[in-house]
């Protein structure tokens, strides 16, 4: 069988499909014997390559016919937004209140953090203050000294306190942090736990 009578054939026997769908149909093959000719193939060996028109033809109306049966038609498709539009005060406020309890859920997983860290923030902050304290006093100290002895060393106290402040609110900072990375690791592992069994129970 040739290019032509295949083709010929084909078009005989998808004439119940629209002129659109039939002629996609018919380019498709027609390319498929043009690649299999570009390889090596004759007319005859690419047309039996292809495959029996009859056969095919009965695949492509069977694929149609399914991808009919899947559209909704007009009518449903307007039967479905008017109830759509009647039933909004029902399924909106569901919406609603779902994505109010999504938002809670957040916030209340945003505050663990935060009540989690709260501690070594609060830590480092003191440390920091003693760092800047420090450094303040002591360079300080270092020109009123020679103006007011006595005051100078008041404020070289003050800014050695203060380095001792830096210093132990640093270390407590450091192992405070180091154990609560360990606090938020185990919850939010706890928390991913949760979620993976939730979806499980759902698939």
């Amino acid at each position: 069988m040739s290019k032509g009578e295949f083709l010929q054939s084909l078009e005989r026997l998808l004439k119940s499909l629209s002129k659109s769908e039939r002629e996609k149909s018919l380019s498709y093959y027609s390319e498929i014997i043009d690649d299999y000719m570009e390889d090596g193939y004759s007319e005859e060996d690419a047309v039996e390559q292809v495959g029996n028109p009859g056969v095919i033809a009965q695949e492509i109306l069977e694929e149609q016919e399914g991808k009919e049966g899947r559209q909704l038609s007009g009518g449903m498709k307007g039967l479905i937004a008017v109830l759509l539009v009647l039933g909004f005060p029902l399924w909106g406020s569901l919406m609603l209140a779902g994505v109010c309890l999504l938002l809670a859920a957040a916030l209340m997983v945003v505050s663990v953090y935060i009540v989690i860290w709260c501690i070594p923030v609060c830590t480092g902050a003191f440390s920091v203050s003693g760092l800047v304290l420090s450094v303040v006093s002591m360079g300080g100290a270092a020109i009123i000294v020679f103006q007011n002895p006595a005051a100078g060393v008041i404020q070289l106290g003050v800014g050695m306190v203060s380095a001792g402040i830096f210093v132990l609110f640093g270390l407590l900072t450091w192992i405070l942090g180091k154990i609560f990375v360990g606090v938020t690791a185990r919850f939010s592992r706890w928390l991913a736990g949760i979620i993976i069994r939730k979806r499980g129970e759902k698939a």
